[in-house]
């Protein structure tokens, strides 16, 4: 009788140790959508980053521009529904996929009604809010609409049609976000003027506009497509600086925490 040894098991293909971008498709489409959506960036950056793709948890109608180019490749997906943002929901699914995925994540690209959502992820990081996402370290904001869309921020709208797009401008919005950002504009989106509100709820000093000729889309250029991956990468790269100087200062502070103990004069009895 011939004895067939068994095939050695298959092992898992090792995850690349570059650093994490969460990325949030819009309203109406997809990860499996966005992922193409954003390939050309994607390339461009694709040294340094990894990006982790999302599905929102709402079906919906396919979203302004979608059809024909993407007709059958639903379900189409939102971040929001008729009853507006539902935290139990949305905010379980983030830290589920990104907790299956277990890579290095320092930021949060957005596009769309999901720059919406990735700014108040942000917003909440900023906040020091417990249940906050303290993995990003800076946001991308690629046609971004209005208003911001949080999980738990009371400055954000959380009645069900506040939370779908407006085009009114809330003053209690004006430079909230301080964490580093960019956001990426068309000058032929229709969608302009809610871009342009998304970008006023950062504060100048934090962050940068960048607007190229095109519609509703990410840049299709290359060379516009390579000064977005630059910025993305001086974010990072300012972040990474910023997170080994507090790992500096902490170990300075735990090693003057123990230089007291061994010098310290023990009380006399």
């Amino acid at each position: 009788m011939t004895v067939v040894a068994p095939k050695p098991a298959t092992k898992p293909k090792p995850k690349s140790n570059l650093p994490c971008l969460l990325c949030l498709h819009g309203g109406g489409t997809s990860a499996r959508i966005f992922a193409i959506q954003v390939g050309r960036l994607q390339r461009a950056l694709a040294k340094h980053f990894r990006f982790v793709f999302v599905d929102g948890p709402f079906i919906c109608p396919p979203g302004p521009g979608v059809l024909p180019f993407f007709e059958g490749m639903g379900p189409y997906r939102r971040w929001i529904n008729k009853d507006g943002c539902d935290e139990d929901k949305v905010r379980p699914l983030l830290k589920k996929r990104m907790a299956e995925d277990g890579g290095n994540f320092v930021g949060v690209l957005g596009f769309s009604q999901g720059a919406r959502l990735a700014l108040g992820l942000l917003h909440e990081k900023q906040e020091q809010r417990a249940e906050a996402f303290n993995e990003f370290g800076f946001g991308v904001f690629i046609c971004g609409t209005y208003p911001p869309l949080g999980l738990s921020s009371a400055l954000f709208p959380t009645t069900p049609t506040a939370q779908f797009e407006t085009q009114y401008w809330d003053a209690k919005h004006e430079g909230i976000l301080r964490i580093p950002t960019v956001h990426v504009m068309g000058d032929r989106d229709p969608f302009l003027h809610k871009s342009r509100l998304l970008s006023r709820c950062s504060d100048p000093a934090s962050t940068s506009v960048m607007q190229f000729a095109m519609g509703h889309s990410l840049p299709v250029a290359p060379a516009d497509t390579q000064r977005v991956a630059n910025k993305v990468i001086a974010l990072h790269e300012n972040y990474r600086i910023e997170m080994e100087d507090a790992a500096r200062e902490m170990q300075a502070l735990e090693k003057g925490v123990e230089n007291v103990a061994v010098t310290a004069v023990p009380l006399q009895t």
